[in-house]
């Protein structure tokens, strides 16, 4: 009988800890929200009798962070002490918890209050990325870019943020602005270095292998292009015939509507307009498994790019529905 090998018990990393506060003795300040404390919200909290989640207040000068209404319903409860968990950092850093804990939970931030607080992260933060600013702020890369933009009648030189030729990521990571240029510089090195490792040719422009993995792919169907070119067997053919093959795909049915998409179209809030979208631009696993078999290598990568920007499209929709979900009952 083979001797079985004990497993090491999975490390349970701690959460913060939670201590217990004078009411009296926390101070709040202004807040972001441009109508103040909310009394409807305050009374709703109220109603739970002080068995809310601990508030974030800040460690050496007991400013409350995120809890604001929470702590003006401990007081008009009289409660003495309330539950918190300490905070360390600077008053930039402390900012920008408190958006982070208000985008989606408890009284959500507004759009305009969002976008204030992306204008005052691109200040404290100008080397990081749209896309992780827009994960903090709940808005879509798009609308941080916007706002990163260039007043007209403001010179450049007083937005460093601009002045970056890299940006940090969610990963932490630097990345170039502009990754049309920094693609193309990966193909001449390429073109240079025809027999250069992918590590080798990604350490002399500075990017990672698997980006001179992508770009040297693309470059071969730019050849095969070429070459079925040169041949006269143009792309025409190809896409004909794989045509006829989605024809034959189709004809076999396709998956079940997502359980999500059934139950939007069957809420009687939707409007008939929006089910029929949401109907209609619905795609099935399964289905894009099959057409992706059928692309011809000549067309995929354009076809890879332009699904990667439907993709962003309806990620942006979702992070505009985001703040509008209703509370959970």
């Amino acid at each position: 009988m083979a001797q079985q090998v004990a497993r090491p018990a999975a490390v349970v990393r701690p959460g913060p800890a939670v201590v217990s506060l004078p009411v009296a003795r926390l101070v709040v300040q202004s807040s972001i929200r441009e109508g103040g404390v909310n009394q409807e919200h305050v009374r709703r909290l109220m109603r739970l009798g002080g068995r809310w989640s601990p508030i974030l207040v800040h460690e050496a000068t007991g400013v409350v962070i995120d809890g604001l209404h929470r702590v003006a319903a401990a007081r008009l409860l009289g409660l003495v002490r309330i539950d918190a968990t300490l905070f360390s950092g600077g008053p930039d850093e402390a900012l920008i918890e408190f958006v982070r804990r208000n985008v989606h939970h408890g009284l959500p931030l507004t759009l305009r209050e969002r976008k204030w607080a992306c204008g005052h992260v691109l200040d404290v933060h100008p080397h990081w990325s749209d896309r992780r600013i827009a994960g903090i702020c709940a808005l879509s890369p798009k609308t941080v870019g916007r706002l990163r933009a260039v007043p007209d009648d403001c010179p450049s030189e007083e937005l460093p943020q601009l002045d970056t030729t890299r940006r940090m990521g969610r990963d932490n990571r630097l990345r170039p602005v502009n990754n049309v240029s920094l693609r193309e510089r990966v193909a001449e090195a390429i073109r240079t270095q025809p027999g250069a490792s992918l590590r080798s040719v990604a350490s002399s422009v500075g990017v990672s292998p698997e980006t001179v993995r992508s770009v040297r792919m693309s470059l071969g169907q730019s050849s095969d292009a070429e070459r079925l070119a040169s041949t006269g067997s143009g792309a025409d053919g190809v896409i004909e015939g794989a045509v006829e093959d989605a024809d034959s795909i189709t004809d076999t049915g396709t998956a079940p509507p997502a359980r999500g998409l059934s139950l939007v179209t069957a809420n009687s809030d939707v409007s008939g307009d929006l089910k029929a979208w949401l109907t209609r631009t619905d795609v099935a696993s399964a289905e894009c498994s099959n057409w992706a078999k059928i692309v011809p290598p000549t067309c995929a990568a354009a076809i890879a790019a332009e699904a990667r920007r439907r993709a962003e499209i309806w990620l942006d929709f979702a992070r505009e529905l985001d703040p509008r979900r209703a509370p959970v009952a």
